[in-house]
């Protein structure tokens, strides 16, 4: 049995069968929940704003509304407990609630398919407990705001923005084989500009190719210990609009030469959303890289619309499956079946795949026992600066090794 703290576990399900409903409150009261019951959605979402329940179990089958509204509702109102969604429908019905409560913001951490055993309640609301962080919860990554185009082009000048490095280690032995580089913008008083809105501002602004060296210009001169020595991968976040610059690829080799890493150690990323409006051009740049001996990585694969078009005309070595599948392995079977396949894809075409977004040990089993080569994630380490990451040790191994 597990034993809670009654104050700061509170239940509250929203299901219009009162019957069924009230064996659900019993069953979590077995676990050391207090819980209680609503059939009406208002009142459900009332007694949310005033109570703020711990955790919340929504029905997608209502008598005056769906479920979808009141997730939407949840978000609209700042809901921060843990959610819950279950249903007697289908399957892939009941996924893509989470997805939709996921993708509003909201703390899922789980979906259960009506009728359900005790047990799988209790596991969830355990996960879900204050204080545990969720892999479902929405980043917490801080960020300064949005800045100006001004303030981006003297952050530029005083050379502001710098690189933080994660590990990624292969999912069959758990050693280290590399380092994924992201940019990072410190701010003077504290936190960062999400890398998400300056890059976004760089590009609006034709300052993408200055940032892009800059960054690379940093990462190269504070690489790991252990990457030349070793010959550790690295991987680079490459913008499509750096391919329109001609003498970026020759500027890459003289970096290369001027801190002794081979081009075959580098690894240019490009998102899978990369516009294709000129593809020869595309094409023909993406050759220039790999002719010169530099790896083409697919980033966020499976989130576009042009995935297979884009294996079939494009030179990438490897391969990376976009995090928003990594990170619901362990409760999404749709995810499970989808990360299979793609794994499968990328090794029938010869291609190294790798997950990003491993948050906990049954992701990174079940990416072992499918075949996928590296992965990297909060669960194996979070990204850091230079001096942290050189001291790094990989800790996870395979049972047995």
């Amino acid at each position: 049995m597990i034993v809670t703290e009654p104050d700061t576990t509170r239940l509250l399900v929203l299901d219009d069968e009162n019957d069924v409903a009230a064996t659900i409150c019993m069953m979590a009261a077995t676990g050391g929940y207090r819980a209680e019951h609503v059939g009406d959605a208002d009142l459900f979402l009332a007694r949310v704003a005033i109570s703020g329940p711990t955790h919340v179990m929504v029905d997608l089958q209502l008598a005056d509304r769906d479920g979808i509204e009141v997730i939407h509702r949840l978000a609209k109102i700042g809901c921060t407990a843990s959610v819950i969604v279950m249903s007697g429908l289908g399957g892939r019905i009941l996924e893509s609630a989470g997805r939709v409560a996921t993708e509003n913001g909201l703390r899922l951490i789980g979906t259960l398919a009506k009728p359900f055993p005790r047990a799988d309640l209790l596991a969830l609301l355990a996960t879900g407990t204050p204080g545990e962080v969720s892999a479902l919860a929405p980043s917490s990554a801080g960020s300064a705001g949005i800045p100006s185009e001004q303030r981006l082009r003297e952050a530029l000048r005083a050379q502001e923005f710098i690189a933080h490095f994660q590990p990624k280690v292969s999912c069959a032995s758990g050693d280290l084989v590399g380092f994924e580089c992201l940019a990072r913008w410190p701010q003077p008083g504290g936190g960062m500009v999400g890398p998400d809105i300056f890059i976004q501002l760089a590009e609006a602004t034709d300052v993408i190719h200055a940032l892009t060296r800059q960054i690379y210009q940093y990462a190269f001169a504070h690489l790991p210990n252990g990457v030349r020595e070793h010959g550790l991968k690295f991987a680079l976040n490459l913008s499509q609009l750096n391919l329109t610059d001609e003498s970026f690829p020759r500027w890459l080799l003289d970096i290369c030469r001027e801190h002794g890493v081979a081009p075959s150690q580098v690894i240019l990323e490009m998102t899978e959303t990369a516009s294709m409006n000129n593809p020869l051009a595309l094409l023909e740049h993406l050759t220039q890289f790999r002719i010169r001996g530099f790896h083409l990585s697919i980033d966020d694969f499976g989130v576009g619309y042009s995935s297979l078009v884009q294996l079939a005309r494009l030179p990438f070595s490897e391969l990376k499956i976009d995090q928003m599948f990594v990170k619901t392995l362990a409760v999404s079977a749709e995810s499970q079946k989808i990360v299979t396949a793609v794994v499968g894809l990328g090794r029938s075409l010869g291609l190294k795949v790798v997950a990003e977004g491993v948050e906990d040990a049954w992701a990174l089993d079940f990416l072992r026992d499918v075949g996928c080569d590296e992965a990297q994630g909060y669960y194996i380490a979070r990204p850091m600066d230079a001096l942290a990451s050189s001291a790094w040790k990989p800790s996870v191994r395979r049972a047995g090794s």
